[in-house]
């Protein structure tokens, strides 16, 4: 009978990941970051009257040295490897109860969630002994296959030195980061190589009802020296872009 072969069908990968992670832990590796890529099974309706749809997942889990913005890192980095080149944003979330209801978002990519990623709940991650923050996302590969093209695109070493800024900020708590990163990307221009978040504190030093945020922004040009002043430019219509979502510069 088909409900017999669905009780062992799983319909979420988490379990297994979780699993794994809690093994791990209880073995006492640490910075451990898993993997794995299985399907899922997801009933029409219930009692089951006809085969249920199977669906390939790509799931991530991680602990130690590591957090949300590092396993958002990650998924950008699998996106850009499968030549989806586009920036995935990242709505914010509360509805999985298994994740953290501050910490948890939908990934979105052209328009369209793939996936999900967030913090483990401090209560699931206790019921499967697992004593550190614990990160988890999960990408429906059927919905993320229509966007990969695996185009990769090689450019030569660099022939001219970069300019590098690091910038601290005061955010409202409402705002968020994929707003700051699309200001810094649709302002940047041509001169924008690279810029990598590498902060976010709140706490006593902060005003109530904001953060400090703070990120690392690299310019480069192809054709020549860049220039402190250029790369000045650049810096200030991004800072003029932040501020009207209300970021100053923190002092």
């Amino acid at each position: 009978p088909l409900g017999e072969d669905f009780s062992i069908m799983r319909t979420s990968p988490l379990h297994g990941m979780l699993s794994s992670l809690s093994t791990n832990y209880n073995r006492r590796n640490k910075n451990v970051r898993l993997y794995e890529l299985a399907n899922i099974y997801l009933p029409k309706s219930l009692p089951l009257t006809e085969l249920p749809d199977e669906r390939m997942q790509f799931t991530l889990g991680m602990y130690g040295d590591g957090d949300f913005y590092d396993m958002k890192g990650v998924i950008e980095e699998f996106f850009d490897k499968a030549g989806m080149h586009k920036k995935p944003h990242y709505n914010p979330d509360d509805k999985k109860s298994y994740l953290h209801p501050g910490r948890q978002a939908d990934i979105v990519y052209d328009g369209v969630t793939v996936g999900y990623l967030g913090e483990v709940h401090p209560d699931v991650a206790d019921n499967y002994k697992i004593g550190e923050r614990t990160y988890v996302a999960v990408i429906d590969m059927p919905s993320m296959i229509p966007f990969t093209t695996f185009d990769r695109k090689y450019t030569g070493i660099a022939k001219y030195p970069a300019v590098s800024r690091d910038i601290s900020m005061v955010v409202p708590k409402d705002v968020l980061v994929g707003q700051i990163e699309d200001v810094i990307e649709q302002r940047g221009g041509k001169l924008l190589e690279s810029y990598q978040l590498f902060d976010i504190y709140e706490g006593a030093q902060i005003l109530a009802g904001f953060k400090s945020v703070a990120y690392s922004i690299t310019f480069r040009a192809k054709d020549h020296t860049l220039e402190d002043k250029e790369a000045g430019a650049v810096m200030n219509k991004i800072l003029n872009g932040l501020q009207a979502l209300g970021i100053e510069l923190r002092a």
